[in-house]
């Protein structure tokens, strides 16, 4: 058997064993969410044409003199006349600048007398006016490949003028629930069971990610079952994630199946502690699995330490890393040398910094804590010097935080 992995080298196999989703061509209305494929160009110069930025009057030169007003260009109408020399024209904002023209000024800083206009002092050639090309030039990249079109980045496509986008499609995800004790909360409570909680950890990450849950299966402590489960779901699937029956216990039916034939086992377990029992094994066929522990604290310290990785490259993104956050301790937590303990914490931010307090238990049979919490704690696997067996970073101490919202973004 393997020797059990720390976290990073852990997720530095899963990462390995992963390849991006293939990409596609879609209607740029459709895009919103999903992950560019390719780099995104200025199909022409923006502004096409000089633009005016105000509402004002056109002028060509310095002259201070009153000029005559020939006319009127509004927003979306080409000038039909060349501005000369003691000429203005009255120029809305974004309206396209005559020819001949040279500088713009604010309509406030103008004065007019019926039919002519007196200029402000001090005028520059140049002023109040962008430029054809001055915000992006055609071939220009506005967008880079990886990137998730978001809401800054969805609008821009359509100011780009773009009907088609090349983006990674979903990934495609299966999920096993294992267990006999499982029941949905449509069953009602029974002496010795529990809810189905990892499904949804699974789903409010999925919807968060844009990734779609396509197939889902719930089959008891069965060996050959859970076995001949496994294999269908893997069909269509980009990655398999199943929850519970990945210890060494008698009815640990998904363990021993990924130990035995038919699949690599990648991954036999990770030094984290709630989540400790992970595998990840790859398919005779090639396809992936992800088995997490069935305790929700567990299931949710590994969906976010590897699965949100896994399913950002998968998508094609290429912030795939962990963005662990500098965190000053509030109240003091536990860990123990060996293993990477993730404490739950609430994060707020501070006199510019984020402070990490405690909502109270981190066992990790227990979960509705969670409802408190913002991220997870990141403990030393090494105790501070002096100290030996479990150990205690004081309140004050500095750390670093996953924040399950950034995590999700």
């Amino acid at each position: 058997m393997s020797p059990i992995p720390s976290y990073e080298k852990a997720l530095a196999t899963v990462l390995s064993a992963i390849a991006s989703v293939c990409p596609e061509t879609i209607h740029v209305r459709d895009s919103l969410g999903r992950v560019l494929a390719a780099d995104l160009r200025v199909p022409a110069d923006m502004p096409d044409l000089p633009r005016s930025a105000v509402d004002g009057f056109a002028f060509a030169g310095d002259s201070v003199a009153p000029r005559r007003i020939i006319g009127e260009v509004r927003a979306g109408r080409l000038p039909d006349v060349r501005l000369a020399e003691g000429e203005a024209m009255a120029i809305m904002t974004g309206a396209v600048v005559p020819e001949g023209a040279d500088r713009v000024a604010m309509l406030e800083h103008c004065r007019r007398a019926g039919e002519s206009v007196h200029p402000p002092a001090g005028m520059q050639s140049g002023d109040f006016i962008n430029p054809g090309g001055s915000e992006a030039r055609k071939g220009e990249v506005f967008g880079h490949t990886g990137t998730r079109i978001g809401a800054a980045v969805f609008p821009a496509l359509f100011c780009a003028g773009l009907t088609e986008v090349y983006v990674h499609r979903p990934v495609r995800l299966g999920l096993l629930i294992s267990g006999d004790e499982v029941r949905e909360i449509e069953d009602g409570p029974a002496p010795g069971m529990v809810f189905n909680t990892n499904r949804y950890v699974l789903e409010a990450v999925c919807r968060a990610l844009g990734v779609e849950i396509v197939r889902t299966a719930h089959v008891a402590d069965d060996e050959a079952v859970t076995r001949r489960v496994l294999a269908g779901l893997q069909e269509g699937c980009d990655l398999v994630v199943t929850s519970g029956g990945v210890s060494r216990g008698r009815h640990d039916h998904l363990g021993a199946i990924l130990r035995g034939d038919g699949y690599e086992l990648l991954v036999p377990g990770t030094r984290i502690k709630p989540g400790r029992p992970l595998h990840v094994a790859r398919s005779r066929e090639g396809g992936l699995v992800l088995a997490m522990p069935g305790y929700p604290a567990a299931f949710l310290t590994n969906t976010f330490l590897y699965l949100v990785p896994a399913l950002r490259k998968l998508g094609g993104r290429r912030d795939q890393a962990t963005r662990w956050l500098p965190v000053t301790l509030a109240a003091a937590q536990r860990g123990r040398p060996g293993r990477m303990y993730l404490n739950r914490v609430g994060l707020r931010q501070q006199d510019g910094r984020w402070l990490a307090h405690d909502p109270g238990s981190q066992m990790s049979s227990h979960f509705l804590v969670f409802a408190r919490c913002d991220g997870l704690l990141r403990m030393p696997t090494d105790p501070p010097a002096g100290t030996d067996g479990a150990f205690t970073l004081p309140a004050g101490s500095e750390a670093v935080a996953l924040q399950f919202g950034w995590e999700l973004s």
